[in-house]
């Protein structure tokens, strides 16, 4: 068992790959939309990761760019009659450079004053959402455009590759130069900048990325739900975003995707619940923080050895450096 668990740690990607490929073909068509909600969940939270995992940037904004990112798409296609892909590509690109701008701040801000700043960022976005009717649809909503692929099925597994490829670059981006000196700020802005560390730069950086997989993000949702509406977009939803950051490791990557997908579907598993639903499903997130597990990088492979500790199935012998 020892070894098993082992060799999912090697190749916990391809484990992840393999089950969301044949997710479709072992789910009910509801079940197969929660699964999609949560890989587009964790295209969105991987760019959270980079802001506040690797750079300690509070954002409560994300929310927000992901509106842009939807809206703009929706925008594009009905009121401009543009193509899928090129609304895709122009709806990315303007959610980050209006993320990117959120960079300018953080250069003087920081904390709980950066924090506020972003909530005050989603309620100007909600709100021009709500009073923008002629563009935006206000409080109706948008709908009326068309999607990516025909099939909704192939719009998943763009999606899950999409997924994978942004799980190898985040991965390669906090070894690289730049992670680390997202790192080091998060540690110590003071000393990054007197080590040399360009700091408004890499912030600049970190905003940039995290709002770009925003705005896809948002691409993707439109495509999934085919409706946009201002209360899909509250600071409720940006405090889930960044829940699932955290309990996820804040700084594992697989930690986060694990934790978005798990966390979009944990709801709807307790639905039956019904009006007591919201009430267990907060006790499980306290007890799971209370436990500690997300002091860990890797929240979730902690978790598993934890169990397999319990029930005698894991020994110190798979531990590095354990090795004889």
């Amino acid at each position: 068992m020892s070894k098993l668990i082992e060799l999912l740690r090697k190749h916990v990607l391809l484990v992840i790959g393999i089950i969301l490929l044949i997710a479709p073909h072992i789910t009910s068509q509801y079940e197969f939309y929660v699964v999609q909600r949560g890989v587009q969940n964790a295209i969105h939270v991987v760019g959270l990761l980079i802001l506040t995992g690797y750079g300690g940037m509070l954002s409560m904004g994300s929310a927000a760019l992901l509106a842009v990112g939807a809206y703009a798409y929706g925008i594009l296609l009905v009121k401009f009659g543009l193509s899928p892909w090129l609304g895709m590509i122009l709806a990315t690109a303007l959610t980050t450079i209006i993320g990117t701008g959120l960079a300018f701040p953080s250069f003087k801000l920081s904390g709980p004053f950066l924090v506020i700043t972003t909530i005050g960022f989603g309620e100007i976005v909600r709100i021009l959402l709500l009073n923008l009717e002629p563009i935006t649809g206000g409080a109706y909503g948008l709908s009326g455009f068309a999607k990516l692929f025909p099939n909704v099925q192939w719009v998943y597994y763009f999606m899950v590759i999409t997924l994978i490829f942004v799980i190898i670059g985040t991965e390669r981006i906090g070894r690289s130069r730049l992670g680390l000196a997202l790192k080091a700020i998060r540690q110590d802005e003071v000393v990054a900048e007197s080590m040399g560390i360009d700091v408004r730069r890499a912030k600049l950086v970190a905003f940039s990325l995290s709002a770009m997989l925003a705005g896809l993000s948002g691409v993707f949702l439109a495509n999934l739900t085919g409706y946009m509406s201002p209360d899909s977009f509250t600071s409720a939803e940006s405090t889930t975003y960044l829940l699932m950051v955290v309990m996820g490791g804040m700084q594992s990557v697989i930690g986060t995707v694990i934790s978005a997908i798990i966390l979009t579907g944990l709801p709807e598993v307790l639905r039956f619940l019904s009006s007591s639903r919201l009430l267990v499903y907060s006790l499980i997130l306290l007890i799971y923080l209370r436990l500690n597990w997300v002091k860990s990088d890797n929240a979730f492979l902690k978790l598993l050895k934890s169990i397999t500790k319990r029930f005698g199935m894991y020994t110190s012998s798979t531990e590095p450096g354990n090795r004889s």
